[in-house]
């Protein structure tokens, strides 16, 4: 099996530097990289000095957290036991060097130079920053061949693309543990992302502890919340690994938990009670309000807990909280949200209705950028950079140029939510931008669609200051979340590091499938929770068939999974339904499916024999793989949601065998037998629980003759 998969891996290598024939494993690509002969080899006569300032405490750490790693990895029992200022080896085979001691802030270089030769290793930067980009290079560079570890023979000199590359994670829909928060931060720091933007605060749950405000967290956020000492652990974990966390307040929408214990700050009457906007508006009937028109009716129609714009209080606490949150986070910026609010809660209350029309205000928008204003002038007081979603930008230039627009309406969703401008308009009139469209992780699109992102497919401006992967919470929990994250997050960092000539989907895929695996080694609970929620379903002895058929499913693309939990009643809401289904923990990429299109790929360009018995292998195994679940199912609820996907991966794969058996006979083609399979493996993806068969069109492709486009993912509904 191992000889099988390393072949498959083989086939799918369109190395980026192809005058190698081993193909490196790093994500992102740097900038620049010469290959050249020879293997350093790792074994416990590796020592490291380090020339930098004895008091940066950030970069001691890192170098003795990288060196551990490679000692872990390669179990050289390495002789130093910590690296300290003291060990200023001139002959220590890694020489590290930091010319200045620096944090992590935006725009400031971080470049760094690694050179490897048979007996040392060199890596300089021009600060703190650039050293930790390049040992997580190192570390990436660590390969096996059948002499032990070696790092290859290399000149890299690299720095980023974009200055802003970050995750943005949701919290306040499903609560996320500390634990789980500094993975994904030990993630981020391998593909040398440098932005946490934290979403602690929406209509869901309030998840800051305030000092000032405890009605916050005592009743807004069902008891999970984070203490300020954990805060501040989590930024402090982030800065010792180069990165910034970036907290966001939604507001003025997005606010229901906020009211829970401070009612008297909202535009309407309470009482409230953190939850989803729905639920809210269940318990407050009101007839001026407009009808459902089902899936716009999340942004357009539905009321949303807003926080009274034209009440001085408002600004008041406001204040008095941002003063306290900047104690605990250091960084410039504050996300403030500032999406979609429709303005309904507004226009519903007299008082404010009055309000405006003594303001000579013409709509709800006109108090929407009042709002934006009083907050910027509030963080500005208390030294903070506003960041905002692309609701923030007006194009009559009442926007001070110093906020950041954050984009993130696609022009599929143009019927939904109205779109405030692209990222190049945005970036025309000055304002600094931030991509997130194209970068949804929780709409269920294959990494190839984010890497793919067609606005960072060529040059740019330079106030683009790059982009966020996006994983709002509705269908992520502490279960779920890195599977959910990782590994596409990757491909959104290559895209934001990398240069743009950095193209090549197959050879993307190839390494984000191993990055998948290294994160996995250092930590990450991805395959982890993966293999748990395969173990929830049935038990351990069928895993296998199990595992067998969910690895070639994956989910369906778009908003149609978001939008239906989203649209639950309160009482099936997507905060107390357990994600445990197949649809909730399935892979958007399916491995198994990119390595049998290799082989299908391969085996149609030439009939090689070999290859024709990897494919058979692959389609023996689906077919008997029915067998052995088939008495699995009967009072299975989660494993009965994807019976017809077992039924039908058992028919292709008998398909594809008899396809494979006709060319082996040299048959002539039959029309009516080609044309009756392909209509009936077309019948094979037709969804079921939210999931699609992954590997129909390789098996048409069998039947064909010819290699079939995979289908095309789509974001509408």
């Amino acid at each position: 099996m191992r000889t099988i998969l390393i072949t498959i891996l083989s086939l799918l290598t369109i190395s980026a530097f192809a005058q190698e024939s081993a193909p490196l494993n790093l994500m992102p690509i740097p900038s620049r990289l010469q290959r050249n002969n020879g293997k350093f080899r790792i074994t416990e006569k590796l020592t490291v000095s380090v020339s930098a300032e004895a008091k940066d405490s950030v970069l001691y750490r890192a170098v003795n957290r990288a060196y551990k790693r490679l000692n872990s990895k390669t179990a050289a029992l390495f002789g130093q036991q910590y690296i300290t200022p003291n060990d200023t080896l001139k002959n220590a085979v890694m020489q590290i060097k930091a010319a200045s001691k620096t944090l992590m802030k935006i725009g400031i270089d971080e470049s760094y130079k690694l050179t490897i030769d048979n007996s040392h290793i060199n890596l300089t930067a021009p600060n703190t920053i650039g050293v930790l980009r390049g040992l997580q290079t190192l570390i990436q560079l660590c390969s096996l061949d059948g002499d032990g570890y070696y790092f290859p023979c290399v000149s890299i000199t690299d720095a980023p693309r974009f200055q802003w590359r970050g995750i943005m994670i949701d919290v306040a829909r499903h609560f996320i543990s500390v634990d789980e928060i500094e993975r994904n931060i030990d993630a981020m720091a391998t593909v040398k992302m440098n932005i946490l933007h934290w979403h602690l605060t929406d209509d869901e749950g309030f998840r800051v502890e305030s000092k000032l405000f405890p009605l916050l967290q005592a009743k807004g956020s069902n008891g999970d919340y984070y203490t300020q000492a954990q805060l501040r652990e989590v930024v402090q974990y982030a800065s010792d690994r180069g990165i910034i966390v970036e907290p966001e307040f939604d507001m003025p929408g997005h606010s229901q938990s906020w009211f829970a214990g401070y009612p008297e700050l909202a535009s309407r009457p309470g009482p409230y009670r953190p939850g989803p906007r729905s639920q809210w508006m269940q318990e407050h009937p009101d007839p001026n309000r407009p009808k459902n028109s089902g899936p716009a009716s999340v942004v357009n129609d539905l009321e949303g807990s807003t926080f009274d714009a034209t009440n001085e209080k408002v600004y008041k606490f406001l204040d008095k909280f941002i003063g306290e949150m900047t104690s605990i986070f250091p960084a410039e910026y504050v996300h403030i949200g500032a999406d979609e609010n429709n303005g309904l809660a507004w226009k519903l209350n007299p008082k404010i209705a009055d309000w405006m029309t003594k303001h000579k205000m013409q709509s709800t928008d006109d108090l929407e950028r009042y709002f934006v204003s009083r907050i910027y002038d509030i963080l500005k007081k208390h030294h903070k950079q506003m960041v905002g979603w692309e609701e923030i930008y007006n194009n009559n230039g009442q926007l001070p140029k110093d906020a950041i627009v954050h984009k993130w309406i696609p022009p599929s969703l143009s019927k939904f939510v109205k779109s405030h401008g692209t990222a190049d308009e945005f970036a025309s009139h000055g304002y600094g931008t931030i991509l997130s469209e194209g970068f949804y992780l929780d709409v269920f699109m294959p990494a190839s669609f984010h890497y793919t992102n067609p606005v960072l497919m060529q040059e740019t401006s330079p106030k683009i200051l790059g982009g966020e992967a996006a994983q709002w919470a509705e269908m992520i929990d502490n279960e779920n979340a890195s599977l959910r994250v990782w590994p596409r997050a990757g491909a959104i960092a290559e895209r934001l590091w990398s240069p743009v000539s950095v193209s090549d989907v197959d050879d993307m895929y190839r390494r984000l499938f191993i990055l998948r695996e290294q994160l996995s080694q250092q930590g990450l609970l991805n395959i982890y929770e993966y293999d748990r929620a395969l173990g929830q379903i049935v038990d351990k002895e069928n895993v296998v068939y199990l595992k067998t058929l969910v690895d070639v499913l994956t989910p369906i693309n778009g908003y149609m999974k978001a939008m239906g939990n989203m649209m639950k009643s309160p009482a099936l809401g997507y905060q107390t339904t357990p994600l445990t289904f197949v649809s909730d923990f399935v892979a958007c990429d399916s491995e198994t499916q990119k390595k049998f299109r290799a082989l299908v790929k391969v085996y149609l360009e030439n009939h090689d024999k070999s290859v024709e018995e990897k494919i058979r292998w692959y389609l023996i195994q689906w077919q008997n793989n029915q067998t052995h679940l088939d008495p699995l199912f009967a009072g299975n609820r989660r494993l009965l949601e994807i019976q017809n996907h077992s039924k039908n991966l058992a028919s292709a794969a008998a398909i594809g065998l008899e396809a494979l058996t006709r060319a082996d006979k040299s048959t002539e083609v039959d029309n009516a037998w080609v044309q009756k399979n392909i209509d009936l493996l077309n019948s094979y993806t037709t969804a079921h629980a939210e999931t699609k068969l992954a590997i129909i069109s390789e098996v048409s492709s069998l039947v064909s003759g010819k290699l079939i486009d995979e289908p095309k993912a789509s974001v509408g509904f």
